[in-house]
């Protein structure tokens, strides 16, 4: 992909934004609140390609690293 975040020397995605639109959340609501504090975390795509990476606090994403083609 020709705007494909860069890629560092050990593999690893540089890009931190997620894109737009795509943080979500597992529904937990039926698991009951042990279960709700532990799996209800947020989730987003990055702009390499890889989905269901997890945001942090700050609304950034985990370290990754973009998938194989």
């Amino acid at each position: 992909m020709a705007d494909a975040p860069a890629v560092t020397a050990d593999g690893y995605c540089t890009n931190t934004a997620p894109v737009a639109g795509s943080v979500r959340s597992t529904n937990t609501t039926a698991l009951g609140s042990k279960f709700a504090r532990m799996n209800n975390r947020p989730y987003a795509d990055c702009p390499c390609g890889r989905t269901g990476i997890g945001v942090t606090e700050r609304g950034n994403l985990h370290r990754h690293k973009p998938p194989q083609e």
